[in-house]
Parts: structure tokens; C-alpha cells; sequence
């Protein structure tokens, strides 16, 4: 690696790992307070929760066999969308447009616009939350963050059609960033033991 490209890689870190302090410190741009469900609720009473449901044809059309290769497509290995919430980064996306949900198992996903940056909390999984942000329409590149929760138990970890590895992990970290470049990103909530 020569210099200047050990020097751009430093910086791509140091701003990552800024904004990420940013965010723990500024908070989200989405209100806490505001509850999306991921699940429909025919009777549902609370005002500030988004119903979603699937949506099949969307969603096929974005990860089915014949769709772009660099869309990005989540699927759950463990865990699903039942009892997530999810939020926007920005207060003027509308939620249950942003996500195409292929069925009623809701463990696989998709979003409307490449463009879209969101963030999954389990609050029935130890809290732990999943953050997408970043996407480089070019390469399919996206940043995928990782926080675990409250109840260290649970733990959440991401891997992609590269290898059989998991590529970020809360095990060992309060948190983890890493950019992915694959179409699908497979997400795994599970309890794990711990503390």
C-alpha cells in the first residue's frame, strides 16, 4: 500500500468512527419516543406505530432471481421483523414505504430506494439494533452498524454472501461498523448466554 492510500484509508476510519460519536452523543434523527412495528395490528391503538405488510411483488422485484445484483436484500437466520422497530434516519421518510417485505414470516426484506438509511431495534431481543446507511450505488457498497442492547444475553451479528464468517459480531463490542459489498446481508438475532 503506498502512502497517500494508507492515509485515505485513516481518514475513512477516523470519519466512521466520528459519526458514529456523533451519533451516540447527538442521539438519533428519528424521535425515540416514536414506535414503529414492523408487524400488522388490526387493532392497533397507538398512534405512533407504522403498520406494515408484505409486499411480495416489490419485494421480488428487488431481490428475486432476476433482480439488479447490487440491490441490497436482508433475510433473518435467526430471529425476524415480528416484534422489531424500525425508524428512519430522517423524519420525512415514511416508513411503511421504505421496506418491502417479502411474507408474513417477516424475516426477509428489502427497501424501496437505495438511498433509504434505517435502523432495526429488537426490543424482545435484548434491545440489540442494526443500522443501514451509506449505500454506493456504484459498487453495492452499504454500511451495516451493530449496537448491542441493554439485556448482554442477546447478542446480533451480520454476515454476507462472502465466505462463512461473520463479518460484524456484538460478542466482544458494544458496537461495529462494517462496509459490505454483496447483495445479501444475512442478519442473526439470537441469545447467546452472557451477562
Amino acid at each position: 500500500m503506498t502512502r497517500a492510500s494508507t492515509s485515505a484509508a485513516s481518514f475513512g476510519l477516523l470519519l466512521v468512527a466520528l459519526v458514529l460519536m456523533l451519533h451516540s452523543v447527538v442521539g438519533e434523527l428519528a424521535p425515540r419516543h416514536v414506535r414503529h412495528d414492523l408487524f400488522a395490528r388490526g387493532d392497533s391503538s397507538d398512534k405512533g406505530s407504522t403498520k406494515l405488510v408484505p409486499n411480495f411483488k416489490e419485494y421480488e422485484a428487488r431481490c428475486g432471481d432476476k433482480s439488479n445484483p447490487m440491490y441490497p436484500c436482508f433475510t433473518h437466520w435467526t430471529g425476524d421483523l415480528t416484534t422489531a422497530e424500525v425508524s428512519p434516519f430522517t423524519k420525512t421518510s415514511d416508513i411503511s414505504k421504505m421496506l418491502m417485505i417479502k411474507d408474513a414470516a417477516m424475516k426477509d426484506f428489502t427497501i424501496d430506494k437505495l438511498s433509504d438509511s434505517f435502523e432495526i431495534r429488537y426490543p424482545n431481543h435484548g434491545g440489540v439494533r442494526l443500522q443501514y446507511w451509506n449505500f454506493d450505488p456504484k459498487t453495492g457498497c452499504k454500511h451495516i452498524t451493530i449496537h448491542m442492547g441493554d439485556n448482554r444475553a442477546w447478542r446480533i451479528w451480520v454476515s454476507d454472501q462472502v465466505g462463512n464468517d461473520k463479518d460484524i459480531d456484538t460478542k466482544n463490542y458494544k458496537w461495529n461498523t462494517k462496509r459490505l459489498c454483496s447483495k445479501w446481508i444475512h442478519i442473526h438475532v439470537k441469545k447467546d448466554g452472557g451477562n
